[in-house]
Parts: structure tokens; C-alpha cells; sequence
């Protein structure tokens, strides 16, 4: 029997957006998404996350993220981690992490290996996420318990090109990630509807 190993190594630039919130403000930024030509990849879907890391916090102390996200019937393990050798800009404005992806069978099984190699879930967020793509840029649409928020993904010029067609500047862009956000808004356990 052969098992195929879906595997993506990259270089993750991206930034997150707070958009209107509501129905109403989720439908306004779809259809100025897909008024800039963007193509829908991925159909709105619901997503759950558990972030791990050992109960001293190791990853987060070296600022690495390790995930287990659940869509559908796909389950994905995650790896991201700073890059050896920053940018050298003076004015980052996006995360930039080495990110490796990797599809597996069995949820729950991962857990528990996870679990078994001293890993606890300290983080569980949910989201209903779609995806469009217009060539190397993606635009990620979410649906959270905090709001709505898209995610460009691509080369830094074309995110910026792609915040400003959709009606954003620099000054929008966020660089933190969801436990950050939930946490900074005063939450406390985990994000979920």
C-alpha cells in the first residue's frame, strides 16, 4: 500500500486586516475581493485550530508556532519558525516565518503523538475562513468570535498593491497573530463561537 505525503516548505509574507464585521461587512469585502479579479481557491469553510507547546512555553519562547488545524476532512500540521537570517529593512511591516505544511490522516491520532512527545494545547481558535488567489498573491477572508479579518499572503509589493486596491494602507496592517489579537482584546481560554 502507498501513502501519499502532501508536504509545502515556504517562505510565509503576509499581513492581517480588521475589516467591518457582520454579515454585511463580510459580503462587502467578498465582492471587493472578487472585483479585483481574485479567484475564489477555496470555499468558505469552518476550521478548527489547536496550537501546541510544552508548559514551559518553548515554542513561543523562540517564537515558533506548531498547529494542528481540522477543515473539512482535511487535517494539517503546521511548523512555523523565524527566518535564520532576518530582512535586513528598516521598515517590516509584515510576518515573515519559514512555514512547513504537512496534510495527516488521522486527527486524533496527531494529538496524541504530540500529547505523547510532551506537547499540550494551550490555544484553540475557530474560524470560518474562504480563500481567493489572483496570481501570487492570496487573499484569506475570516469569520471569527472577534471579528472579521482577511490575511494577504504574497511578495511585499503585491500585498501592498493588493491592500490598496482593496481600500487599506500600511497603517492597517497587522502583524500578530490570533492568540495575540484574542488576548489584547481581553480574552482569556480559548476563541471559539
Amino acid at each position: 500500500m502507498t501513502t501519499e505525503i502532501k508536504r509545502i516548505q515556504v517562505l510565509e509574507i503576509e499581513i492581517k486586516i480588521k475589516t467591518p464585521a457582520g454579515a454585511a461587512g463580510v459580503e462587502n469585502m467578498r465582492g471587493r475581493i472578487l472585483a479585483n479579479d481574485f479567484q475564489v481557491l477555496h470555499e468558505r469553510a469552518f476550521e478548527r485550530n489547536f496550537v501546541f507547546d510544552t508548559p514551559e512555553g518553548m515554542l513561543k519562547t523562540r517564537k515558533c508556532l506548531l498547529r494542528l488545524r481540522k477543515k473539512g476532512n482535511t487535517n494539517t500540521v503546521t511548523f512555523k519558525r523565524p527566518l535564520e537570517k532576518p530582512f535586513s529593512r528598516d521598515d517590516i511591516a509584515y510576518k515573515i516565518k519559514q512555514e512547513t505544511e504537512v496534510e495527516v490522516s488521522d486527527f486524533e491520532g496527531m494529538e496524541n503523538i504530540f500529547s505523547g512527545l510532551g506537547y499540550e494545547v494551550f490555544f484553540i481558535y475557530e474560524k470560518y475562513r474562504e480563500e481567493f488567489q489572483k496570481g501570487d498573491v492570496k487573499v484569506m477572508l475570516d469569520e471569527t468570535p472577534m471579528g472579521t479579518f482577511i490575511e494577504i499572503e504574497g511578495p511585499d509589493e503585491a500585498i501592498n498593491r493588493t491592500a490598496h486596491e482593496l481600500g487599506y494602507n500600511k497603517n492597517d496592517y497587522i502583524t500578530d497573530n490570533y492568540l495575540s489579537l484574542f488576548r489584547k482584546a481581553g480574552g482569556a481560554g480559548h476563541m471559539r463561537f
